[in-house]
Formats: structure tokens, C-alpha cells, sequence
């Protein structure tokens, strides 16, 4: 169960016109994030709005606030979408993070009625960015100072083994894990994991545009089992991780009512598999492979517990905030 709060509507916390604050509870962030979210004009392609406020806490122990909200762009590509929590991250990545801030507080409301979690490309962002006992807080407008409360950690199950890594930290890692790692036991997971990390030593080109390359393979039970690479672009935002460009082999064989996909696996070139980055759990569950299975490793080199798709996005639809809390 998350933390619930049902509360009158608090004090307005005081505030500098630099995101400076005396110190403020959460139920004060929220007033901020709603007085936020009603201030702005809806974006032009979903009309929903998101607010969020961040707040972190500087070496001297001083805190301080930073405030977004989400942009899409104006035309009839939605990709280009960019959430209010990540748009905050940026601005304190650009004044903060450099003097060790750190984020130790995210609030996040919605014109959805009830509250809703951040989504999987936030989740995921914040994971790689903020401690795993960062507190999430969601409200949404229908009661809109009655909030619910996570830790982060519980939001992502199996996040990557190279988060919160810069680029050397995590080819140390992978160096060190190669020794360490090998195909699961299940034969259905070791046909995936293997065929995966074939197409993963084979990118070499795209090691020019980052080091770790990812493949991914889906294995079906009839025993078949289909392997892509991920597309790599030199503009970051345009990469198609691996598990998404399965898709397309998932969904032909279900039209065609073929066998069933058991699970998925994706591999970087070191032999560390990782769970489906968050952009492919969405697409999983939003396109009916909910159950399909997947395992990673641990930063020891162990293997985790098999995740079901819809396991590893707790809490990520409206829904389920509203019957589980």
C-alpha cells in the first residue's frame, strides 16, 4: 500500500524567485504543483496536463524547488513529448546537481481525477538520476490535496545495473560482470539469452556511437526464437532499443495467430542481460504481451527472479492507483 494523505489544503510555502524555499512538507508541494498545473495552458496534442515539482537539498542543508511542466510538440509526431519531471530534472541538472544537490522529494499532478504515478520513461529517468528512497508523491484534480506516496525504488522493479553510472563507471562494470555472467538455466530463457548476446557481439559499428550495445530476443513456444539489435543514432533521442524492434515479429505472429512469445531477453555485448528499458514495457503491455516473462542480472552477476511485463510497471496506469490504494 502507498502512504495516503487526505488533507485540507495546506500553506502556500514561501519561495524565492530562484527556487529557493524555507523548507516545505510534501503537501506543501503539492499546493505548488496544483496552482501549477491550473496556471498553464494545456499542450496542443493530448490536452492533458502534468506538473511537477522537485525538491532538493543542498550540501549546506538548505532546500530548494524546481518546478515544471510537459511540452509536446505541434505536430503529428508524439514522440517529441517531454514529461514535466524530466523537464525539471534538466533545469537541476544544469544549476544544481554540479554544487551536490541532491533530489530527495518528486511531486507530480495531473488532470487526470485520480492520481496517477509518473510513467515508465520518467521512472526510469529518475532512477538513473535520484536515489531509490527519493519520494514520489501523485495527486490528481478530482480531490487535489489528498496525495499518495512511494519510494522510487518501488516504482521501477529491475532497473539496469549500469543506472546512476557515467560512461566509464559502466564499461568497469560490464568489464567486470563478463567474467561473472552466463545463460539462465530455464531452456526458454537460455535459447533468448543466447541468440540475444550473437547479435549484441556483432554491433560493432555502433560501439563508435556508444560503447554498450543491446540486442534482444523473443523466444516462442514452439521453440522459435527471433533476435534484433537495437538502432543506435548519434542524436540520443532517436535510438530504438532492442526489445521494441521485437515488436513488430510479436505482433505479426499474433495476427496470425501463431505460438505464443514465453519471453524476452536482452543483452549488451558483455553478456549482462537487462530487463526491458521502460519505452519497451509500455509497448509489452499496451499491446497485449503483458505476460511475457523476462530476467536480468544484478550487479554480482546473479540472476534475478522471472518479471512478468505488467509486474515490472506497478501503479502505471490510473486504474490501478485508484483500486490498489
Amino acid at each position: 500500500m502507498a502512504s495516503r494523505s487526505r488533507s485540507p489544503a495546506p500553506r502556500q510555502q514561501r519561495k524565492t524567485s530562484l527556487g529557493l524555499s524555507a523548507g516545505g512538507s510534501a503537501a506543501d508541494d503539492v499546493v505548488s504543483a496544483q496552482a501549477l498545473r491550473e496556471a498553464y495552458s494545456a499542450p496542443a496534442q493530448s490536452l492533458f496536463r502534468v506538473a511537477a515539482v522537485l525538491r532538493f537539498r543542498r550540501p549546506d542543508g538548505s532546500e530548494g524547488v524546481i518546478e515544471a511542466v510537459n511540452v509536446e510538440p505541434r505536430d503529428a509526431n508524439i514522440r517529441g513529448a517531454i514529461c514535466a519531471e524530466r523537464a525539471a530534472i534538466c533545469k537541476f541538472q544544469r544549476d544544481e546537481e554540479k554544487e551536490g544537490s541532491k533530489i530527495f522529494r518528486v511531486v507530480c499532478v495531473t488532470d487526470s481525477p485520480k492520481p496517477i504515478f509518473p510513467g515508465p520513461l520518467c521512472r526510469e529517468y529518475l532512477t538513473s538520476m535520484c536515489a531509490p528512497e527519493t519520494e514520489v508523491v501523485v495527486a490528481g484534480s478530482a480531490f487535489p490535496f489528498n496525495f499518495f506516496t512511494r519510494p522510487l525504488s518501488d516504482l521501477l522493479p529491475l532497473p539496469s545495473v549500469y543506472s546512476r553510472r557515467n560512461v566509464n563507471e559502466m564499461k568497469v562494470l560490464a568489464k567486470e560482470l563478463e567474467g561473472k555472467v552466463g545463460p539462465p538455466a530455464d531452456s526458454h530463457l537460455a535459447a533468448a539469452y543466447t541468440a540475444a548476446l550473437e547479435k549484441a557481439r556483432k554491433q560493432k559499428v555502433q560501439q563508435l556511437v556508444f560503447p554498450l550495445v543491446f540486442a534482444a530476443a523473443v523466444h516462442f513456444a514452439d521453440g522459435r526464437t527471433y533476435a534484433v539489435s537495437e538502432l543506435k543514432a548519434m542524436e540520443y533521442g532517436g535510438t530504438v532499443d532492442a526489445v521494441s524492434l521485437l515488436l513488430p515479429e510479436m505482433l505479426r505472429v499474433k495476427d496470425e495467430e501463431g505460438p505464443t512469445p514465453v519471453c524476452v531477453m536482452q543483452v549488451d555485448q558483455y553478456g549482462v542481460a537487462h530487463a526491458p528499458f521502460a519505452s519497451a514495457r509500455t509497448l509489452l503491455v499496451e499491446h497485449g504481451f503483458e505476460k511475457v516473462t523476462f530476467v536480468a542480472h544484478d550487479v554480482s552477476g546473479k540472476w534475478s527472479s522471472p518479471l512478468s511485463a505488467d509486474e515490472s510497471l506497478p501503479f502505471a496506469f490510473t486504474e490501478w492507483v485508484g483500486n490498489d490504494m
